[in-house]
C-alpha cells in the first residue's frame, strides 16, 4: 500500500515536471503577439479645429480641440441636403417654394426667384455647389412646409438618427446665429452619415454642373469647393463655408478601394492643404490597423493561448 502511494506521488511529481518543462519550451518558442504599430502624431495644420475620421466606422483617427465649439457656416448644408434627401425625396421633382425669406438672405446666393421656377433636385446643387444661402432657404421651406419645422428637423436629425449631441441649428444656411453651432466633430459625423447616401455623394463629387430650370433653362455653375480640383487621390466631396465668425471652414472626404476618410477643418486659412496632409494622415492610420488586424488573425492558435495565459495579448 505504502509502496503503491510513493508510485504515485513520485509519478505525479515526474508528470508534473514534464509538463511544466513542455510549457517552459512553449513559453521559450512562443514569439511575442503582433502590436499594433505606433504612428507620429497627425500633421500640424493652421485650423483652430480638426477631426479626422474613419467613414466607414465612424471611428476618430486624429483630432484637434475636436470638441471645441465652432460656427459651422456653410458646412450646415450637408445636414440640409441630406434632410432634402430623406424627408423630401417625394418633392426631389417639383418646384421649390421660393420666398420673400429665400430671396433677401445675406451672403452667397444664386438669386432664386418665382418668375424662374426649378425643382428641388436642381436647388440642391445650387445649394452645395454655389453655396447659395437662398437655396438653402427654398429646400427647408418646400421640404418641411414652414421654415420653422425644418430647423426642428435639422436638430432632430443630429441628435436622433445622426447622434451627434453637441450641435444646435437655427437656419439652413449657417449664417453666423449665436444658437447655432457644432463642433468639427459633429460636422465629420454628419458628413459620414450623409455621404452614406448615393444622391449625396453624387451631388457633392461633381466639379461643375449644368442646373436646368423647369423651363428648360440651362445655367452653368462652378463647385466652390477647390479640393476636388487639387487633383487628391480619391477625392469626392463634400462642403466648404466661410463667414467672418467662422473663419474658412471644409469638410473634406477621399475614398480608396472602398475606405472613405472624412475630415473637418474650422478657421483653417491653409484649409486646401491641411485637409490633405490629415486625409494621408488618415489612409496611413488605417492601412496600418489592417496590416495589424491581418497579422494578428494569422497567429497560430497556440501562439494566441500562450500570450493570454501570460498577459500579453487581450482574448
Amino acid at each position: 500500500m505504502v509502496r503503491r502511494i510513493v508510485l504515485f506521488f513520485v509519478s505525479s511529481f515526474i508528470l508534473l515536471l514534464l509538463i511544466l518543462s513542455a510549457w517552459g519550451v512553449l513559453v521559450y518558442i512562443t514569439p511575442p503577439p503582433p502590436k499594433m504599430p505606433m504612428l507620429p502624431a497627425p500633421p500640424a495644420i493652421g485650423g483652430v479645429s480638426a477631426s479626422l475620421i474613419d467613414g466607414n466606422t465612424g471611428d476618430v483617427l486624429a483630432e484637434k480641440e475636436g470638441n471645441l465649439r465652432i460656427y459651422p457656416a456653410s458646412t450646415t448644408k450637408m445636414l440640409t441636403c441630406i434632410i432634402a434627401l430623406e424627408e423630401g425625396r417625394d418633392k426631389l421633382n417639383y418646384p421649390v417654394t421660393v420666398s420673400k425669406r429665400a430671396m433677401s438672405q445675406d451672403g452667397t446666393n444664386v438669386g432664386l426667384t418665382p418668375s424662374m421656377p426649378i425643382s428641388l433636385d436642381q436647388t440642391l446643387y445650387a445649394m452645395m455647389l454655389v453655396s447659395g444661402n437662398d437655396s438653402a432657404v427654398a429646400v427647408a421651406e418646400t421640404v418641411a412646409g414652414s421654415y420653422d419645422r425644418f430647423i426642428e428637423m435639422m436638430n432632430e436629425k443630429a441628435r436622433n438618427s445622426i447622434g451627434v449631441h453637441h450641435s444646435h441649428f437655427a437656419n439652413p444656411n449657417g449664417l453666423t446665429d449665436k444658437n447655432h453651432y457644432s463642433t468639427a466633430h459633429d460636422m465629420a459625423q454628419i458628413g459620414r452619415y450623409a455621404m452614406k447616401n448615393a444622391e449625396f455623394r453624387k451631388i457633392v463629387r461633381e466639379k461643375s454642373y449644368d442646373m436646368t430650370y423647369l423651363d428648360g433653362t440651362v445655367r452653368h455653375i462652378e463647385n466652390r469647393n477647390e479640393f476636388l480640383g487639387h487633383n487628391y487621390d480619391g477625392a469626392n466631396g463634400i462642403k466648404t463655408g466661410m463667414t467672418e465668425a467662422a473663419g474658412e471652414c471644409l469638410v473634406a472626404s477621399a475614398e480608396r478601394n472602398g475606405q472613405l476618410v472624412i475630415v473637418a477643418v474650422y478657421n483653417d486659412k491653409n484649409r486646401w492643404e491641411d485637409v490633405q496632409s490629415w486625409l494621408t494622415y488618415g489612409f496611413a492610420k488605417i492601412r496600418a490597423r489592417e496590416r495589424y488586424e491581418t497579422e494578428l488573425a494569422k497567429e497560430p492558435f497556440i501562439y494566441k493561448q500562450v500570450n493570454r495565459i501570460l498577459g500579453k495579448e487581450s482574448s
